[in-house]
Formats: structure tokens, C-alpha cells, sequence
């Protein structure tokens, strides 16, 4: 909760900051894409290295660089070190996010893992509502030519304190040893393909995560747009997170009565209406009620996500699977917010408004309405 809490507040700082350093809006693209190049290129190597050493070291080793990372830009916030805050983070959050994903869904039995990974998320979710509001009331309230140093000092106190409660405090083992039998599994990582249950999972990653991304991407730009407040902004973030977060109290239950596939697909088809209304609203609380059932709807898809990929998974392969995953996310992440932005830039020519950005939001709505659909119909076979 820590980590991701310093994470999800640093993306709005950085977001923000090109903004009010007059960035144009393709840069702030290129910006949030730099979170996800490297961890695009190197997620499923570094999976098949967790599998083979374990999860404490690599752990430690991301905290360290997240800690260089948000000092950059809390000493230097000029765009330079911005790009190197956005390469840097990225690399580092995505070691220590593979790291937990594998540990928590180690934790118990098959039957366990939903509601595991949906507790996992309701601390994500807390996190991302903590980090972009905090981040946008400090950067609101503290006075100088700076204010967005102070949100990125935020960021790494958070990730100094993670660092000493993991080193010092926490001790944890795996239960998969290092030197088992499972960890030396070899294959390439495109026989993983092959399975079609994890194929139609891995198409499904895609579109959730295209979804999400669109949203982090674009309401920093459509709110500075309308005119609304960094400490507004992050409400609106904030109002997406908190319905993660409520929704995800609520995946033991749902898990009882949905099966993961059912609960994939209406993550889809919930983004899907909410996508289509967005770009005809531009108060302030229309944004953010708009945020929190969008919220609601992809909240339930991440939990899902892990438990089928852990279930569908060959064994000694959690590790590199996850890596793919991980990849594929990053790889959306990594192009669609530049992107975005560059097509925000070419629309803003002939359009105005809110409307400048209705493409996009329709075209995504098309994209994962379709998927959603389809999850429906799957039944696991």
C-alpha cells in the first residue's frame, strides 16, 4: 500500500508538473509512456530471474531505485529529470509489483486466491486514492515557483518507509524454495500462447489495461483543460480509486455467486457505457461521478485477472507468466499514452472542448464493449 500509494502520486506529479512547466500535451504522452518502456522490454526476464532467486532481494533492489527516482525531481523538477523520474520509477515499481503479485498468489490454496487478490487490491485501491489527492492538495497549497517538489518529497518518504518496514520488519518465506524442481522449467515465452485459456486471458489484459490507462492519461488533460484545480484533479482520480477500493470489499462475494470470467466481462462492459458518456461532461462533479463507476467496473477485473492466470498457469512458470503480463500492460501503457497524445494534439485543431478527446473515449468504449461481450460467453473451457 505504501509503494503503490508513493506511485499513483507521483504519476499526477508528474502529469502536472509538465503541465505547469508548459509542456505540450504529446510530451506529457511521452511522459507517462517512459513508466512503461523499460518494464515493457524487460518484465518477463526479470519474472524468469524472481522465479530463480526469490522475491526479498528484488524486492529491496526496486525500493532502492523508486528512492532515486523521486529524489530527481524533488531536487530538479524541470522536465529532464521528469523523463528520468518517469524511466526510472517505472523500472523499478514494475520489480517490486511482479515480486508481490507472485508472493500473494503463493499465499493459500487455489480456492483462496480471489478473494487474496482482491484484498491485494483493496489496498491498491486505498493507495491510489491516498497518493493522487495528497499529491494534488500539496501541490494546490505549498507557495513557490515549485510546488510539485513537495509531492515528489512525498513520494519518497512513502517508498523510505516501505524500505524499512520490509527490510527491517517483515520477514516472509515462499513456498515455492528456490531450488526446487519447478524454478528449473525452460521454455520459450510464447509457448505460454499456446494454452488457449491463458491466450484469451493475456487479449483480456489489453483491454482492461487499455482502459485504465485512458483514464490516468486523459483526465489530468481534459481537467487543466475545463480549468479545474490539481487538488480537483485528484479528486477525480481519487473518486476512481475509492470505487476500486469499494468494490473490491465486495469480490468474496461476488467471487461466490460470479465465476472469474463473468466478473472480467463486466469490467469490460461497464467501461465500455461509462467511456461513451465521458467526453459529454465537463463539471467538475459529473467528472468524478463518472470516475467512481468506472472505478467500480474495472475494480473488479484485476483480481479476476491474477486468480485465472495463477489457476491456468504451467507450474514453474508463475514468475515468467506474471513477467508476460506484465509486459503486455506496459507495452499498452508505453504506446497508447503517446498516442493519445499525439491525436489530442491533431484533434485540437478541429474540435473543441471536451469533445477534443471524444475519439478516443468512443473508440476504447467499441474496443472493450466487444471483449466484454465475448468474457460473457466464456466459460472457462
Amino acid at each position: 500500500m505504501l509503494g503503490y500509494c508513493a506511485f499513483a502520486a507521483s504519476r499526477l506529479s508528474v502529469s502536472l508538473a509538465a503541465i505547469h512547466l508548459q509542456a505540450p500535451t504529446y510530451v506529457v504522452g511521452l511522459l507517462l509512456s517512459l513508466y512503461a518502456l523499460l518494464p515493457m522490454l524487460l518484465s518477463v526476464s526479470l519474472g524468469r530471474w524472481i522465479d530463480r532467486i526469490g522475491t526479498r532481494r528484488p524486492m529491496l533492489i526496486g525500493l532502492v531505485g523508486l528512492m532515486v527516482a523521486y529524489v530527481v525531481p524533488a531536487v530538479w523538477t524541470e522536465l529532464p529529470a521528469l523523463f528520468f523520474n518517469s524511466a526510472a520509477s517505472g523500472l523499478s515499481f514494475m520489480m517490486f509489483h511482479i515480486c508481490v503479485q507472485k508472493l500473494t498468489g503463493e499465499i493459500g490454496d487455489e480456492g483462496d486466491r480471489v478473494r487474496n487478490f482482491g484484498l491485494l487490491s483493496v489496498g491498491y485501491s486505498a493507495s491510489g486514492f491516498i497518493g493522487p489527492v495528497s499529491a494534488g492538495w500539496l501541490i494546490d497549497h505549498v507557495s513557490g515557483d515549485r510546488p510539485h517538489r513537495a509531492a515528489f518529497i512525498l513520494s519518497l518518504a512513502l517508498i523510505m518507509i516501505t524500505f524499512a518496514v520490509l527490510r527491517w520488519r517483515l520477514r516472509f518465506r515462499e513456498q515455492v524454495k528456490p531450488a526446487s524442481a519447478e524454478r528449473q522449467v525452460k521454455g520459450r515465452v510464447l509457448d505460454l500462447l499456446k494454452t488457449p485459456q491463458l491466450r484469451r486471458l493475456y487479449i483480456a489484459v489489453v483491454m482492461i489495461a487499455s482502459a485504465w490507462e485512458l483514464q490516468m492519461f486523459l483526465v489530468p488533460v481534459q481537467g487543466s483543460k475545463i480549468g479545474l484545480s490539481a487538488g480537483q484533479i485528484g479528486m477525480v482520480l481519487g473518486a476512481f480509486s475509492a470505487a476500486t477500493f469499494t468494490v473490491r470489499t465486495l469480490i468474496p462475494l461476488l467471487s461466490k455467486r460470479f465465476s472469474e470470467w463473468q466478473l472480467i466481462g463486466l469490467a469490460k462492459c461497464v467501461s465500455a457505457v461509462v467511456y461513451l458518456a465521458f467526453p459529454l461532461v465537463s463539471s467538475h462533479y459529473g467528472l468524478i461521478a463518472l470516475s467512481f463507476a468506472l472505478g467500480f467496473g474495472l475494480g473488479v477485473g484485476h483480481p479476476s485477472v491474477m486468480a485465472v492466470l495463477h489457476k491456468v498457469t504451467p507450474p514453474g512458470r508463475l514468475g515468467e507468466a506474471v513477467g508476460l503480463r506484465m509486459a503486455m500492460v506496459t507495452a499498452t501503457q508505453t504506446a497508447l499514452p503517446t498516442a493519445f497524445g499525439a491525436l489530442g494534439t491533431a484533434l485540437s485543431t478541429v474540435l473543441t472542448g471536451s469533445l477534443v478527446f471524444a475519439p478516443m473515449f468512443w473508440g476504447v468504449a467499441v474496443m472493450v464493449g466487444f471483449g466484454g461481450v465475448s468474457a460473457l460467453r466464456n466459460r472457462g473451457d
